[in-house]
């Protein structure tokens, strides 16, 4: 019988993640898609819709004065309904059993799903602890590699973000709202446009990095399941 490569092992242990993680997977996919719908896309297209209505006089010209708060409403909002749902809805839980409570509950249940896929994948491959060292140092090679891809997407997403924002704003006549602030060299004109536009930008780009962290972070738990089955290998 062919004995199995150890990029065969490899692929199989991927395979094993990607079947495993499938409900998972549709919840982040759905997540990372909320964050592009409600932080790029409906910005920009309303934005660019305001700026046709504008151009046909449908509008009036001073509509063009709010399209960066346009462009800063939803980040917000969006921003405040995932802070609400998943960090303040734990709140009242926290305060009333305690916050060190509150975190051995979600410890056990994370052991308890360790517990699950380890014995899942001691079942699935029969391999020695050479074998799992080499499957944990190439996966966690690999999700060393996704974290730099993470972080490069997110500075790339921020350019082309920041280019249509520029490009919003050529296409705006009328002068600029400019305001006053005050710093250590004195009073400083500079504009209040800028400022809201670099805020939804950091708020995009803070929910963007997170979405991908977040995909990160959860196939970093089959890599720790992954040695803890060594571990359990190398002691029989």
């Amino acid at each position: 019988m062919h004995k199995k490569t150890q990029y065969d092992l490899y692929k199989s242990f991927l395979d094993f993640v990607a079947t495993d993680i499938q409900f998972e997977r549709r919840l982040v996919n759905r997540r990372m898609f909320s964050v592009l719908l409600w932080c790029f896309f409906l910005p920009v297209m309303i934005s660019m819709v305001v700026l046709i209505l504008v151009k046909l006089h449908i509008f009036p010209r001073s509509a063009k004065n709010y399209l960066d708060w346009i462009v800063l409403i939803f980040p917000v909002f969006y921003s405040l309904y995932v802070l609400s749902s998943e960090v303040l809805a734990q709140v009242p839980l926290a305060l009333k059993r305690g916050g060190i409570a509150t975190t051995l509950e979600h410890a056990g249940r994370e052991g308890a799903w360790r517990e699950r896929v380890s014995d899942s994948m001691g079942r699935t491959f029969g391999m020695d602890s050479q074998d799992w060292g080499w499957i944990i140092s190439s996966f966690k090679m690999d999700l060393e590699a996704m974290q730099h891809r993470t972080r490069y997407l997110t500075a790339l997403a921020g350019a082309v973000f920041f280019l249509l924002m520029q490009g919003i704003d050529t296409l705006v006549d009328g002068e600029e709202k400019m305001v006053w602030v005050k710093s250590s060299l004195g009073w400083i004109e500079t504009s209040s446009n800028h400022f809201s536009q670099f805020v939804g930008l950091a708020l995009f780009l803070v929910l963007l990095y997170l979405s991908g962290s977040q995909i990160h972070g959860s196939l970093w738990r089959y890599l720790n399941c992954a040695e803890l089955v060594a571990r359990r290998s190398l002691s029989q």
